[in-house]
């Protein structure tokens, strides 16, 4: 750029210094660019007027015959002076630089681009310009070539250069300002229309809202609109059943005409507020040209919508909202170039995303979106979804989405004898039959089927599960099915399962997947036993909430106490609390070492006393030496909670967020604290009374005899805050659905979800739900819900390694003992285990304990 006389580099002082971004181009290379945000903040800005749409084509009624021209690098051909110059001030690694040329970033540059290219072709006939494109047009040939050399004698005097490859010469139609011209006239831009008319019709009821959203939205100057919206709008009754049928194809097909013509249609016109509306959705970018008129009304100019690539697909939902807008913005670029415009979207972290926020935070992706449109002039809006219908509907519906091909669905109902399997299975039809031909009890099951079922009494023990389902046995083909389901032999269960849990779900719905396909003895059990075998489901599987422990009251106040430490508005604070009143004691501290936090308690325990036992985390300055031995000296037990839980720690926990709410809220702090420690509670009393017999004096109008000492009924406290406490148990759990968490045996693996690695249990620590953990780093203390336990099926086998199985593909899962079921009451046999015998839910069978008479 220096070399091309773009740039230069600056060795004297400047008021103005902007940052250099270096974006990653996809071919490897880096694009240099400037971050203009504040300096546009300060550029006086011309105002310079754009002709509007009606006085550009108004001139063009005679014109049978155009050329299009395209400024090449519109900005840089325009010098800066030596003053102006010196604004664009850049900082790289290697010195300041400055542009020498107009830069792309400076919002000012389309209105003075704009005025000049005007001056250049002020004067010719048969010739208008907006921004860098020159429209030349002439009624005949000969008019229109005698312009088109005149226009380029004033170009090519005035030194500005075109792209030839986006030239177009003597063409009989050209596209300008968002309008087709040609011989016949100006017609409206089919690309404005086409994502409106290529819509989908809705597949279901979610659907039809969101169509009939977008038609409120843009459609109000429609005539009879609720008329025609009847058949579509039926669907949505209480009492209605989806039926797409030929009423509302018709009345799609009419809405659709309707919102693609006037007056639901408007004209583009530059001097109106405009606002580009766009929206993303999970496979598809949506956006519609929106401008206010005169009367205050707004109109739809334009709709366009695209699906998403699959490498955009996987982009987050921020990344997808901002491409839909710099998508919408480019497209929408003849409507929009030197104009102020509003970006309008449902994702509020766009707003600081595409405004306020610097270059250089951004994350890389959304950093190169913000590159591209640094040329445009505009603000980003938040607005609910919910009045975004337009937009979204189009994301949803985008124009260019492949199309489904109707396929008449034929059903042939042969008993209950599908061929075709839902799941998608491994083994073909012909090697299921041969597998089952050498399995001993499907081939034995085939032959019954075939020749007839003997007396029950004659039905060996290991084919007394499929006696229960011998009205549903039958052979197709040569292969034993189950109604619509294949009788798996054994040689093929474990790839089965496998496969049946291949995507990791659950076991509701791998059972549903087998009695879609599937099906063998105690086949339920076998996936129940997978599942929860499934080392990659256990690092990733989510805790139930345990029931609420409420914090027991203590015998009389000052018996407990728990402490902690937090930041507010850069002040470090140290928190008491008493379990029995609830009193709050707040402590400023200069600085939250062992040596000031005890300085800090001590202070307190000179005030209130000592108490029987202090609980805090496991921070660093309650875990240290000379925390030990000031418990030690001062006489008190010291109690940790489980570490990296602080719902263990929960009534002090929550006394740090009311806390601060009193100290943010109040501009007298001591007065907030005084005020809730003479507040009564729930339970009718305030923390004063409870912790020192009588109530404090306040600002507060009150008698004197309200201030005397008087005795505090604690036993009638006791039951009340009992009675809270169990209230509060009882919403928690029926809220959070909570239920107890199997106790963990020492020895057995878990998983450590906040280390994110396995361990091994060695016993359960002092706390409450809380286990003593082995992991690779040590030996750590959790909780019960940052442990998720593993079966004793994993141990089996090299591949159950903890650290290695989650690598393991489906096929390489370790052998599942085969279990045989004959029905509901009877034994399970696992074939394995010849003496071990479970009942079908799963209960060991112990065999009977007889005397040796």
């Amino acid at each position: 750029m220096e070399s091309q006389g773009i740039i230069r580099k600056v060795d004297t002082p400047t008021e103005w210094c902007s940052g250099l971004v270096v974006v990653p181009k996809k071919t490897g290379g880096y694009r240099l660019c400037v971050d203009l945000t504040r300096l546009n903040k300060a550029v006086q800005r011309e105002r310079y007027v754009l002709p509007t749409v009606e006085q550009v084509l108004g001139q063009l009624s005679d014109a049978k015959v155009f050329s299009k021209l395209d400024a090449t690098q519109s900005f840089h051909q325009v010098k800066l002076s030596r003053e102006s110059q010196e604004l664009t001030t850049f900082i790289t690694p290697f010195g300041r630089y400055c542009y020498c040329r107009l830069p792309f970033g400076i919002t000012s540059a389309p209105e003075f681009f704009q005025r000049a290219m005007c001056r250049v072709v002020e004067g010719l006939p048969g010739v208008t310009c907006m921004i860098d494109d020159i429209l030349v047009f002439g009624a005949d040939k000969a008019e229109h070539d005698n312009r088109l050399r005149a226009v380029m004698q004033r170009l090519q005097e005035a030194g500005v250069k075109l792209n030839f490859k986006k030239c177009k010469f003597g063409v009989k139609s050209v596209q300008f300002l968002g309008a087709i011209v040609s011989s016949d006239g100006i017609s409206p831009d089919p690309e404005k229309l086409k994502a409106v008319r290529n819509l989908p019709p809705p597949s279901d009821v979610s659907g039809v809202r969101r169509l009939l959203g977008m038609v409120n939205h843009v459609g109000c100057f429609i005539p009879n609109l609720s008329t025609v919206t009847t058949p579509i709008r039926q669907l949505l009754g209480k009492n209605s059943s989806w039926t797409w049928g030929p009423e509302q194809e018709l009345a799609f097909a009419r809405l659709k005409e309707l919102l693609s013509s006037e007056p639901c249609m408007a004209k583009y016109n530059p001097r109106y507020p405009t606002v580009v509306s766009a929206d993303a959705s999970s496979f598809g970018l949506g956006a519609v040209l929106l401008q206010q008129q005169p009367d205050g009304d707004v109109r739809a100019v334009a709709f366009v919508s695209r699906s998403l690539t699959p490498t955009e697909s996987r982009y987050s939902q921020t990344e997808k909202e901002c491409l839909a807008a710099t998508w919408a913005v480019r497209r929408l670029d003849q409507f929009l170039r030197g104009l102020f415009f509003t970006v309008e979207t449902d994702h509020l972290p766009l707003v600081s995303l595409l405004g306020r926020k610097d270059l250089e935070v951004l994350p890389p992706r959304i950093q190169r979106m913000r590159i591209k449109l640094m040329r445009y002039q505009f603000d980003v809006k938040h607005t609910a979804g919910k009045l975004l219908a337009t937009a979204d509907t189009l994301s949803r519906a985008p124009c260019d989405a492949p199309k489904s091909t109707p396929v008449d669905v034929l059903e042939l109902f042969v008993g209950e004898v599908l061929e075709e399997l839902p799941s998608t299975i491994a083994s073909t039809w012909t090697d299921i039959r041969a597998r089952q031909q050498e399995d001993s009890e499907c081939s034995t099951v085939k032959r019954y089927c075939e020749t007839g079922w003997p007396d029950k009494r004659k039905v060996p023990v290991s084919l007394m599960p499929y006696w229960k389902e011998r009205g549903r046995l039958c052979v197709y083909d040569g292969v034993l099915l189950c109604g619509q389901r294949l009788v798996i032999p054994s040689s093929l269960r474990r790839n089965i399962l496998a496969l049946l849990h291949e995507g990791h779900q659950g076991l509701r719905r791998c059972r549903k997947r087998a009695q879609e396909s599937v099906w063998w003895p105690s086949c339920s059990m076998e996936i129940q036993h997978v599942v929860s075998s499934c080392r990659s489901c256990a690092e990733h599987r989510v805790q139930h909430p345990e029931p609420l422990i409420s914090t027991p009251t203590p015998d009389r106040p000052w018996q407990r106490l728990g402490i902690d430490l937090f930041y507010l508005k850069g002040v470090d604070y140290l928190l008491l609390v008493d379990y029995y009143s609830r009193f709050p004691e707040v402590v400023t501290l200069t600085a939250i070492s062992s040596e000031r936090v005890i300085a800090g308690i001590k202070s307190c325990f000179a005030r209130f006393g000592i108490p029987e036992v202090v609980r805090t985390d496991n921070g660093p300055q309650f875990s240290s030496r000379e925390f030990s031995e000031f418990a030690r000296s001062y006489g008190f037990i010291h109690e940790t909670s489980s570490p990296r839980y602080p719902r263990s720690n929960g009534e002090v926990e929550r006394m740090v967020r009311t806390v601060k709410n009193l100290l943010q809220k109040s501009e007298d702090p001591f007065l907030a604290l005084l005020a809730y420690r003479n507040t009564a509670g729930p339970t009718g009393f305030s923390p004063a009374q409870l912790l020192m017999g009588r109530r404090l004096n306040t600002r507060l109008p009150t008698m004197p005899g309200n201030l005397l000492p008087t005795p505090t009924d604690h036993s009638r406290f006791k039951g009340r805050d009992a009675a809270l406490k169990a209230r509060q148990k009882k919403d928690h759990d029926k809220r959070h659905r909570a239920r107890q968490l199997q106790p963990l045996p020492s020895g057995g693996e878990v998983w450590v979800t906040d280390l994110r690695c396995w361990g091994k249990v060695l016993s359960p620590a002092q706390r409450p739900k809380s286990f003593v953990v082995e992991v690779p780093t040590g030996v750590v203390q959790r909780n019960r819900q940052h442990l998720v336990a593993a079966t004793e099926a994993d141990e089996e086998g090299p591949a159950s390694s903890p650290r290695h199985h989650n690598r393991s593909p489906p096929q390489q899962l370790p052998e599942v003992p085969l279990e045989t079921v004959s029905g509901q009451g009877q034994a399970v046999v696992t074939p394995g285990c010849p003496n071990v015998v479970y009942t079908r839910s799963g209960r060991r069978v112990l065999p009977p304990q007889r005397l040796n008479l």
